[in-house]
This record gives C-alpha cells, structure tokens and sequence, in this order.
C-alpha cells in the first residue's frame, strides 16, 4: 500500500501568502506603499505546524518557508494568526517590531470605500468568513499531519 505524500505546509502557505500578496500589491496602492515602506524587512507567520517568512521589496514581496529570522513575527494557534491578521481579536503573539506588523496588516487589509466614505459592513463579515476559512483549511491540513505521523 502505498501512502500519499502530503504537500509540506509552509511551502503551501508561503506559496498562497505569496500570491495573495502579489495581487493585493498590483491592485491596492496603499499595500504597494507598504511594500515600499517595508522594503528590506520581514515578517514571519508561525503556527505549530507551518512557518514562513515574507520578505518586503519595493513594489512586491518574496515569501519563503523555513527558519528564516524576521524583524516581526506572527505567532499562534492557525484561528489566533487569521483572526490577528484579519483586524479582529489580537490573539496572536506579535513578536519584534510591532509596528511593522501594524502597519503591514493596516496597508493590506481589505477596504471597499464608495461614495460618502461609505464602507459596507457585509465587508467586514466576508473578511471574517475568509479567516474562519483559513482557520479551518490550517487546522485540517495540521490534524492531516498529525494523523499522517501517528498511525
């Protein structure tokens, strides 16, 4: 019987955050300042079964997995990292430089504004859906895991 490999986690993750990312700078002037801002920085996310790093340049972002050091890090349980992430609840651990952390999760985050500074609430909920999404995609991927090491 042969077993399936199960994609390493980080490079998953690094390779998704590293497409989000991308496109979140292509269409969004103020993440693509951010990343300008940042440039030469990095900031890692850490869960007990994935890690990555992204690294900041002018205009884009590098996102590898591994042990990297950063200048911030994000660190929790997967839920905690996309609530933290997301603008909800700080639950996560925010090591180093909190600011960079603060302004990356500010200069990336979603935002429909229409006229009248409107900005629908419905946003806020889609935003907080997509969390809950990641949060239950990390968990099943790291229960996969776990059952995968102790048949």
């Amino acid at each position: 019987m042969t077993i399936a490999r199960l994609p390493n986690p980080s490079a998953a993750l690094a390779e998704l955050a590293r497409l989000t990312l991308s496109a979140g700078i292509a269409a969004n002037p103020t993440a693509r300042a951010c990343s300008e801002r940042l440039a030469g920085r990095s900031l890692a996310i850490e869960t007990l079964e994935a890690r990555f790093v992204i690294h900041f340049e002018a205009g884009a972002v590098r996102v590898d997995s591994g042990t990297d050091p950063a200048d911030a890090t994000v660190r929790g349980s997967p839920g905690a990292v996309a609530a933290t992430l997301a603008g909800g609840e700080d639950t996560a651990a925010i090591l180093g430089d909190a600011a960079l952390f603060e302004d990356f999760r500010d200069s990336f985050r979603p935002r429909l504004d229409m006229p009248g500074r409107f900005v629908f609430e419905d946003i806020g909920d889609i935003v907080r859906l997509g969390a809950k999404a990641a949060e239950s995609a990390l968990e099943g991927l790291a229960n996969a895991l776990r059952n995968r090491r102790d048949p």
